[in-house]
C-alpha cells in the first residue's frame, strides 16, 4: 500500500487525497508541487539540508540536533569558575560533558584541564606566599 507524502499516513490505492491530511496523492501535481512537499515534510536540517519530520529532535541524515541547547550560562561560568575556583570548573566541565549536546563536550573538557592547571597555579602560589611569610618572619626575627 502507498503512503501520503506529506503526513506519512498509509492509504489505498487509487485514492487522489489523504483522508489524513487532505493531500493530492496524483503523480503529476506532486511533481509541481515538489518544493511545497519538501516544506511539508518538515524543517531543514542545519548541517545537512535535509528534510527533518516535524516532532523529530535530530537529523535522521547527518544526526545533529536540531534545536540544540548551547549551555551558554554553564560554558561562561564554567570558564570564570575554572580560573577562580577550580573545583568548580571541574564540576561545570562534568555537567558539560554528560549533555546529549556534543558541540559543547570540548568545551567540558579543556574546563576540566584548565581547573587542574589552576590548581596548581593556586597551589604553587600559596605556597610561595606562605614561604615568603615565613621567610620575612625569620629576617625580622635574626635581623
Amino acid at each position: 500500500m502507498p503512503f501520503c507524502h506529506n503526513c506519512g499516513k498509509e492509504v489505498k490505492e487509487g485514492t487522489k487525497f489523504c483522508s489524513g491530511c487532505g493531500a493530492s496523492l496524483t503523480d503529476e501535481e506532486e511533481s509541481a508541487n515538489t518544493q511545497q512537499a519538501t516544506n511539508n515534510l518538515g524543517t531543514p536540517c542545519p548541517k545537512c539540508g535535509s528534510p527533518v519530520p516535524f516532532g523529530n529532535v535530530a537529523c535522521s541524515n547527518c544526526g545533529s540536533l536540531l534545536n540544540p541547547n548551547k549551555h551558554t550560562a554553564a560554558i561562561v561560568l564554567g570558564y570564570i569558575c575554572s580560573i577562580f575556583i577550580p573545583l568548580f570548573g571541574i564540576i561545570f566541565g562534568i555537567y558539560l560533558l554528560t549533555r546529549p549536546n556534543k558541540d559543547v563536550h570540548k568545551h567540558g573538557i579543556i574546563m576540566i584541564i584548565l581547573s587542574i592547571f589552576m590548581m596548581i597555579v593556586w597551589w604553587l602560589f600559596f605556597s610561595y606566599m606562605a614561604y615568603r611569610s615565613r621567610m620575612s618572619y625569620y629576617n625580622r626575627y635574626y635581623y
